[in-house]
């Protein structure tokens, strides 16, 4: 019985090493990426209210009157910069301006506000010298070219997330008095540099940990195909993920007398569809065997209850569609619900407020452990 016990408490200190271990090393090599990364993950999380806040062109005044229709937007914006198309209009309600976005190329990607009352421009905006698309490149690639940033970020996330199980390990008191308690939970603030900075690490790690991993793993959804792959084969309980794009049959001839993308306006506003308080976008086919793409998002600042329709070119047929979030399996449940749970914004601005503090933390985990490491006077243990 007493070598039981002894066996058990040497295998658990082996345990405790292993984890110190890799809690170490892993958090050093990952550390400057997790720092990068978790700052402008802060910075993103309340992009939409910022924006609003501080660019003007994003809020127009709200006029008793429908919007235009998307031709007339579009057309205004080809006759003034001298654009050949447009990638579609999207109109986020009222009181917000219309946005029509032009893509050239991958380095050439510029956004039109327009009123969507007036179809007055407001605003010409080359996405990368926008602000956030900044930190949205070096959140998600490090501001590297994307086949190197890319795996970086992902990678380092999937480092970041065995730090925190392992430092869960660490965390655990080896007995639960009331005393190791309270240094488990509480930080003491009065107390010297070296203890305080500690605590920081330990007790705020502890209390991000189950936030942290949520926006780590839904991070990791978007930067990895194969744990994307995994994720969904699991929620759906065995099913594979089908990603076949709809496309246009290239024979039908137009022979309509409106522009095709104002009759399918017109068809959700004789569907009733409430455009003034929901998000539309109406994308426009790109080559013959493009699509119109409808999406309606009933929730702003969300997306998982967004609907997205295709409809086939000249003939205005709709197309198969994206699976809604109330007729998926679970696989497509977790996928549709993967970005507002990585944004924080699923619950509204409380659990974005939460994500800020959580992704802040995250920022600060890398910092307060290498300082604890150096003030070791064995620089290679933990």
């Amino acid at each position: 019985m007493i070598k039981t016990r002894k066996k058990r408490k040497q295998n658990k200190s082996l345990f405790y090493r292993i984890s110190a271990w890799l809690h170490l090393w892993l958090g050093i090599i990952s550390g400057i990426i997790v720092v990068i990364v978790s700052l402008t993950a802060a910075i993103l999380t309340f992009e939409q209210e910022l924006r609003v806040a501080f660019q003007p062109y994003q809020s127009v005044k709200e006029e008793n009157r429908p919007f235009l229709p998307p031709s007339q937007l579009s057309e205004k914006v080809m006759a003034k910069y001298k654009f050949e198309s447009v990638a579609g209009v999207f109109y986020q309600g009222a009181g917000r301006s219309a946005i029509v976005p032009y893509y050239a190329d991958r380095n050439n990607f510029t956004v039109i506000y327009i009123n969507p009352y007036t179809a007055e421009i407001l605003h010409h905006q080359k996405l990368d010298d926008d602000f956030y698309r900044i930190m949205l490149v070096g959140h998600y690639q490090l501001w590297l070219p994307r086949n190197i940033g890319k795996p970086l970020v992902s990678y380092a996330t999937l480092i970041f997330v065995i730090t925190l199980i392992t430092g869960m390990v660490l965390w655990w008191p080896k007995r639960w008095t009331k005393t190791t308690a309270k240094a488990s939970f509480f930080i003491k603030t009065k107390a010297k540099f070296k203890r305080l900075n500690y605590d920081l690490h330990n007790v705020l790690g502890f209390y991000s940990l189950l936030i942290a991993m949520v926006l780590a793993l839904t991070g990791m959804v978007y930067g990895m195909k194969w744990f994307s792959d995994a994720v969904y084969y699991v929620g759906s309980a065995g099913e594979v993920q089908k990603k076949d794009r709809a496309v246009s049959d290239t024979t039908i001839m137009s022979n309509h007398t409106l522009p095709e993308q104002d009759i399918l306006y017109k068809q959700l506003l004789d569907q009733e569809v409430d455009i003034k308080n929901q998000i539309l976008s109406i994308s426009y086919p790109f080559g013959k065997a493009g699509t119109w793409g409808i999406g309606i998002n009933p929730k702003p600042g969300t997306r998982y209850l967004e609907s997205y329709n295709y409809y086939e070119q000249h003939s205005l047929k709709r197309l198969a569609a994206p699976v809604s979030y109330e007729d998926g399996n679970g696989g497509d449940r977790i996928m549709k619900l993967n970005y507002d749970l990585h944004v924080g914004s699923i619950g509204g601005i409380w659990t974005k407020i939460i994500a800020f503090l959580v992704c802040m933390i995250s920022a600060s985990l890398p910092v307060t452990g290498f300082i604890i490491w150096i003030k070791k006077k064995n620089k290679f243990t933990f």
